[in-house]
């Protein structure tokens, strides 16, 4: 017969107390530490998935993920904000509707008489904002929008074919020269666009729309053949 009483081992019971008593102590260490809190980075476009590109393909769609979009806001009349803004940029305000301007590091476009979309590498939105802060006084405005919005390059012989399928805007070169860039009602939504070659544009997406109007790409480039690149997320780290 099996004996199914319990014996109580004192050292067994005095090994798991102590052993339950170092991970308190443990976790309560831990929690008493600072707690640095990073934010997290993700593109509107994180979850796609890239099916192997066709043998012949003549338009390639890819996301640049991450990069720095700020909104600045000011009278382009006046030639003290106009003047501040090319110090802490680098570069002239393009003042002429629908034009840009752009050096290696960043490019502006222009929006409305008094806005500006600037673009630049991942992670310098924070720096850009402090020199126009610094540079700038008197009614302006400064706007980070880097999460709430993407970047698509759209390229290859048959990309403006694409475009055309997907919005009312004459984008032929006559129109629509190299460094033009215009806002404009695209696939039931909008975007911002801009030419940056004879066949090759960008397309600023709001991250609320980024899924349904990139599945709208694919799709309106599926006759042509389309080749899909990815860039992965950069990272952001914070510095303690």
């Amino acid at each position: 017969m099996y004996n199914d009483a319990v014996i109580d081992d004192p050292v067994a019971d005095d090994a798991v107390a102590d052993r339950d008593a170092e991970a308190h102590q443990k976790a309560m260490t831990d929690s008493a530490k600072p707690q640095i809190w990073k934010p997290r980075l993700e593109s509107p476009l994180h979850h796609i998935t890239h099916e192997p590109a066709p043998e012949k393909s003549t338009v390639t769609l890819e996301e640049l993920p991450g990069m720095s979009h700020l909104i600045l806001r000011g009278h382009s009349a006046n030639p003290a904000f106009v003047s501040g803004a090319v110090a802490a940029l680098g570069i002239d305000l393009p003042c002429k509707p629908c034009t840009c301007a752009h050096n290696n590091v960043l490019r502006i476009a222009w929006q409305s008489p008094d806005e500006w979309l600037i673009i630049a590498e991942p992670g310098q939105a924070g720096k850009i904002e402090s020199a126009l802060r610094h540079h700038l006084t008197g009614h302006f405005a400064v706007t980070d929008v880097s999460g709430g919005q993407t970047l698509v390059l759209l390229s290859g012989p048959n990309a403006q074919n694409v475009l055309k399928k997907s919005t009312l805007f004459d984008v032929d070169m006559q129109n629509f020269p190299i460094d033009s860039a215009v806002g404009t009602q695209f696939a039931k939504s909008q975007v911002f666009l801009r030419r940056t070659g004879e066949d090759a544009f960008e397309l600023i997406l709001r991250r609320s729309f980024a899924d349904y109007l990139w599945q709208w790409l694919l799709d309106a480039s599926d006759e042509y053949g389309v080749e899909c690149r990815s860039k992965a997320t950069p990272s952001l780290t914070t510095k303690s």
